[in-house]
């Protein structure tokens, strides 16, 4: 749950946008992060690969240097591609030209994005077996980023589409396997009541809580206590902040309209978001280290103890999960002679 990977290049604004992606393409093509200063500020942090660098490193280039307030007045870094030819960016980043002709009426063929880390991918997520992706629940698998996966404390660009065609195809399997050996369906009805209650009681009118206020409020406490950098006192805050808006969440309510049911979405994404970011900022807690993308300034070297997995429930908090070493096979792939050379190659 704490191995959340930021991208590096998120949008601010507009508020209803926020964290929308800006691809790393456009890195990748020749442009350029500068700070308020004007600086080229990946000359600091990676002066071989600058640009270029991995999304981790250039995440936590952009996060301390907004951090040392040498970001923009909104709180962000600049990204350029203005000085690439304008036939190129139309070519080669299309969507990134559209997207913010829309979303700001911005024509980056002249002028710097602003932009901003953002939580991109979660590493953790539903504990899986990793033979079949089982849950432990009879018939409810997990793949991908619902799934505690296969990637470690960080992930490559890509691998997550990888992961989805291996494991795609071996838990549909044992799904289906699952799926034809069952002769009946029961569904027990207190579960079913129970269910039916919660959603009542978000759609009763005596709730005095908006869910998208709130969530605007959980997303503002987790950017600020469990970013791109981790501390103890900021955990420590961010969980005493969340432990209020889980008082308030018992009172959101949601108003069904001619649109439909949105707000009743909503409510039930929120409850999802304050368990998630509970799970985030317990684990992060307890992982006092700095490990792949979890940054604890507090603790910036390795603990080989921690070297494992976190699990997390509501009703027992965090507990550990120890590592199995890697198989012979896998190790002689880790130690063979590859190219790894990085001249000219956005490092993903």
């Amino acid at each position: 749950a704490e191995l959340v990977q930021f991208h590096p290049s998120g949008l601010l604004e507009p508020d209803d946008a926020a964290g929308t992606l800006v691809s790393e393409a456009a890195r990748g093509e020749g442009g350029t992060l500068t700070n308020a200063l004007g600086e080229r500020y990946m000359e600091r942090y990676d002066p071989e690969r600058m640009e270029l660098s991995t999304r981790d490193r250039v995440a936590l280039a952009g996060y301390t240097e907004i951090a040392a307030g040498r970001g923009t007045p909104k709180g962000g870094v600049y990204l350029d591609v203005s000085h690439l030819p304008r036939e190129l960016i139309l070519q080669k980043l299309p969507r990134v030209y559209r997207t913010l002709l829309d979303l700001q009426m911005l024509d980056i063929t002249t002028t710097k994005m602003v932009i901003a880390p953002t939580a991109h991918y979660s590493m953790g997520g539903v504990w899986v077996a990793p033979e079949d992706h089982g849950t432990g629940v009879d018939g409810l698998y997990a793949i991908g980023e619902a799934s505690s996966g296969l990637h470690g404390a960080n992930r490559l660009g890509g691998n997550s589409l990888i992961e989805l065609l291996v494991y795609g195809r071996i838990t549909g399997e044992h799904a289906a396997e699952y799926v034809a050996s069952r002769t009946h369906v029961r569904r027990d009805p207190s579960v079913v009541g129970q269910a039916r209650a919660e959603m009542q009681s978000l759609l009763s009118e005596r709730g005095t809580e908006s869910a998208r206020r709130l969530q605007r409020e959980v997303r503002n406490l987790m950017t600020e206590h469990a970013g791109v950098v981790r501390t103890e006192q900021g955990l420590q805050e961010g969980l005493r902040k969340l432990a209020a808006l889980e008082v308030r969440a018992q009172h959101v309510t949601a108003h069904p309209d001619i649109a439909g049911y949105d707000d009743l979405a909503h409510a039930y994404d929120l409850l999802g978001s304050l368990l998630a970011a509970r799970a985030t900022l317990e684990c992060a807690l307890e992982r006092r280290e700095t490990r792949g993308c979890h940054n604890r300034a507090d603790f910036p070297g390795m603990d080989p103890s921690l070297r494992g997995n976190f699990v997390w429930s509501p009703a027992e908090g965090v507990s550990s999960e120890a590592l199995a070493p890697a198989p012979d096979s896998f190790r002689s792939l880790a130690e063979s002679d590859a190219d790894d050379s990085v001249a000219g190659k956005l490092v993903e």
